[in-house]
C-alpha cells in the first residue's frame, strides 16, 4: 500500500487519497459531469492502479498520480472531466514555471561554482555527466558540492592516512581543476560507491572462461565501469559445450530489482540453456521505465532491456546445441549486454574486445552494414592480440581488412612486446599471467584478468608554466590514493 508520495520539489509527504477524490470531484463539477460517489469510485481505481505500478517501497511522484487520474477518467468515459483536468494541469505547469524562484543558497553555490570552469563546454560536460541529483531539493548539485561530496567520501574511507592540511590542499587543487581524481569516483562518491566499490573504478579487463563471467561483465557495466574482454580461442574454449534441449523447463524465476538481481537472472538463464533446459522470467518486481534510481542516479530503463539480453542470449545458445559458442557468439552476447545496460538511466560504459589474429569472423565482424544487421557490435571497439610477430602476408591481410572496414578496426594489441615494455619488477609477477592479459577499453594499461584500474590526472593547459607541474604531479599522486 502507498503510504507516501514525492512532491515536485522532492519532498516526501504522507499519501492522502482524499486529495485525489477532491481533485476528481472538482474536475467533474466544473463540467457538470459525475457525482461525489462517482468521484470516490474513480479515486479508488487510481489508488488500485498506483499500488500495481509502485509495489513495495517505491514512492510515486505527483506527476505519476495525476497521469493515472487522467487515465482512469478517460477509461470511465468522463471525457469532459478528463479534458478539463488535463487543461488545468497544463495551466498550473505554466504558472509554476513563471513563478519559480531559485533559492538564494542555490544561486550562491551556482555562482561560486561557475568561476572554476574555463569554458562553457567543460561546464556543460560536468552537469551532463558528473552532477548528481539532490532528491531532497529537487535539483542537481553544483561543482562546489560535487568536490565536497568526493572529499568527504575519501576522508570517510581514509581517515588519518593524510593530514588535514594535505586534504585541504587536494580539495583546493581539485576545486580549481588543476588536478582531477578518478572521474568515475567523482561521479559515484557517496551512496553509489558505498554500495559497491566497483562503481569507483574507471575500467577493468576480463578473459571469459566461465558462464559466470557474462554476469560479472553485466554487473561491472551496470556500475558504470568500462570492460575490456577477450574472446580468443584460448579463453572461449574453456566455456562448456552446450547440451541439446531436453524439454525440461524450470520454475519461473522472479527477477529482483537490483544490479545483482539482473546479473543473477542472466547467469541462471545461461546456465539453464547451456544445460539443455529452459526457463522463463517474471519481471513484475523490476521498477517501471522512468522511475528514479536513488543510489546510482538517473532513471530506470524498465525491464525491457533485460528481457532483450536474455532473449538474445537464449537464441545464441540454442542455435549452438551440441557445440560450443564461437568467439563471435561470445563477442555478440557481451556487446548485447553493453547495448542494454544503461548506467544511471542515461549512458553506457565502454567495451573493448580482444580476438585472435587468425579469427576471420572477428576480423570481418564490423564490415558492411553491420550497424543494421548486428547493431550490438557497435558497442565495442575490436583489436587483435599479437602474441608473436606475424608473417608479413598475415599482417597485410589484417591491415587490408582494417582499411576496408571503414571503422579503423581491428586495432593492434602487441602482447608479444610486453616483456620489453613493462618494468622488470612488474614483469616478474606479471609473466605467469601474460598469455591471458589484456587492456582496459582505452588501452592505456595492461591488466590481468579481473583486474581494475583507475586514473588520476594532471591538467596541463597552454598558459601553465613548467615550474608548476611537479606540484600537480605530487597532488595527483596523493589523491590517487
Amino acid at each position: 500500500m502507498i503510504k507516501s508520495i514525492r512532491k515536485r520539489e522532492g519532498q516526501i509527504v504522507p499519501f492522502d487519497q482524499g486529495r485525489i477524490t477532491a481533485a476528481v470531484l472538482k474536475a467533474m463539477t466544473a463540467v457538470s459531469e459525475g457525482s461525489p460517489e462517482e468521484a470516490e469510485k474513480i479515486s479508488d481505481k487510481v489508488v488500485k492502479e498506483l499500488n500495481k505500478k509502485f509495489p513495495g517501497r517505491e514512492i510515486p511522484g505527483v506527476e505519476a498520480i495525476q497521469d493515472t487520474v487522467e487515465k482512469e477518467l478517460i477509461l470511465a468515459d468522463y471525457a469532459k472531466a478528463a479534458k478539463g483536468y488535463i487543461l488545468y494541469r497544463q495551466e498550473r505547469a505554466v504558472l509554476r514555471e513563471q513563478t519559480k524562484a531559485i533559492p538564494p543558497h542555490v544561486k550562491e553555490l551556482a555562482d561560486e561554482s561557475k568561476k572554476y570552469f574555463h569554458n562553457p563546454l567543460s561546464e556543460f560536460v560536468y552537469y551532463r555527466s558528473y552532477s548528481r541529483w539532490i532528491l531532497e531539493e529537487g535539483r542537481r548539485e553544483t561543482w562546489v558540492e560535487t568536490v565536497k561530496r568526493y572529499m568527504d567520501f575519501m576522508k570517510e574511507n581514509l581517515g588519518k592516512v593524510l593530514k588535514d592540511d594535505e586534504y585541504e590542499e587536494i580539495h583546493k587543487e581539485i576545486l580549481s581543476q588543476e588536478v582531477m581524481p578518478s572521474m568515475r569516483l567523482m561521479w559515484s562518491a557517496g551512496d553509489a560507491a558505498r554500495n559497491t566499490n566497483v562503481a569507483a573504478y574507471n575500467c577493468s579487463y576480463i578473459a571469459l572462461t566461465r558462464i559466470r563471467d557474462f554476469a560479472e561483465i553485466m554487473y561491472v557495466l551496470m556500475c558504470g565501469t568500462g570492460v575490456g574482454f577477450s574472446v580468443e580461442q584460448q579463453t572461449v574454449q574453456k566455456l562448456p559445450q552446450i547440451k541439446r534441449q531436453s524439454g525440461k523447463r524450470l520454475s519461473i524465476h522472479m527477477v529482483k530489482d537490483s544490479k545483482e538481481g539482473w546479473a543473477d537472472a542472466l547467469i541462471l538463464g545461461m546456465r539453464t540453456w547451456f544445460d539443455g533446459k529452459d526457463i522463463s522470467f517474471d519481471y513484475s518486481e523490476v521498477r517501471p521505465m522512468g522511475s528514479r534510481l536513488k543510489t546510482m542516479g538517473g532513471k530506470s530503463a524498465g525491464p525491457g532491456p533485460l528481457r532483450q539480453v536474455l532473449d538474445f542470449s537464449r537464441n545464441k545458445i540454442l542455435s549452438r546445441q551440441g557445440r560450443r559458442l564461437s568467439p563471435l557468439d561470445v563477442h555478440d552476447i557481451v556487446c548485447k549486454i553493453g547495448e542494454v545496460v544503461v548506467m544511471g538511466g542515461v549512458r553506457r560504459s565502454a567495451l573493448l574486445s580482444l580476438s585472435d589474429l587468425d579469427d576471420p569472423e572477428m576480423r570481418w565482424s564490423k564490415t558492411g552494414q553491420f550497424y543494421l544487421t548486428e547493431p550490438q557490435r557497435a558497442m565495442a571497439n575490436n583489436s587483435a592480440a599479437y602474441n608473436e610477430k606475424p608473417p608479413a602476408s598475415q599482417f597485410l591481410d589484417e591491415w587490408l581488412s582494417l582499411a576496408k572496414s571503414g571503422t579503423g578496426e581491428r586495432g593492434i594489441l602487441n602482447r608479444a612486446g610486453l616483456e620489453k615494455q613493462l618494468p622488470e619488477r612488474r614483469w616478474k609477477t606479471f609473466k605467469k599471467d601474460w598469455a591471458t592479459s589484456g587492456v582496459n577499453p582505452c588501452g592505456e594499461i595492461v591488466l590481468k584478468s579481473k583486474e581494475f584500474c583507475n586514473l588520476s590526472e594532471v591538467v596541463a593547459r597552454a598558459n601553465d608554466i613548467l615550474i608548476y607541474q611537479p606540484n600537480g604531479k605530487r597532488i595527483a599522486r596523493k589523491k590517487g590514493f
